[in-house]
């Protein structure tokens, strides 16, 4: 019985829990903006516009993203991460995956 008891009490430490795994990512979009940034030159016009581009969509994606599905949270997380972090990339995926999923067609000959 106690081995029983060690193994369950590990298993809820290792393992996250399904509202944990639900949660938005955290990105770090100052970091990711001066990157971006620093391709252009340095431009502080961009850095600002980045900054806002990301604010507005971790806005949006903040009440939204309990009710997406779990595989298009995933997959779209991924993506995003692939170029450092951006909740605007992240959000952009959403959208298209959302769109794709609600207009599928099949094969035709």
């Amino acid at each position: 019985m106690k081995k029983t008891s060690m193994i369950v009490a590990l298993l809820a430490v290792s393992v996250p829990s399904a509202a944990q795994a639900a949660d938005l990512p955290r990105y770090d979009p100052e970091t990711y903006c001066q990157q971006i940034s620093n391709t252009s030159g340095g431009s502080s016009m961009i850095y600002s516009g980045c900054i806002d581009m990301e604010q507005s969509s971790y806005n949006k994606l903040k009440s939204a993203w309990d009710s997406l599905p779990g595989r298009t949270r995933e997959y779209c997380d991924q993506i995003a991460r692939t170029t450092g972090g951006s909740y605007a990339i992240l959000d952009g995926c959403i959208d298209m995956e959302t769109q794709a999923a609600s207009n599928q067609q099949g094969f035709k000959f």
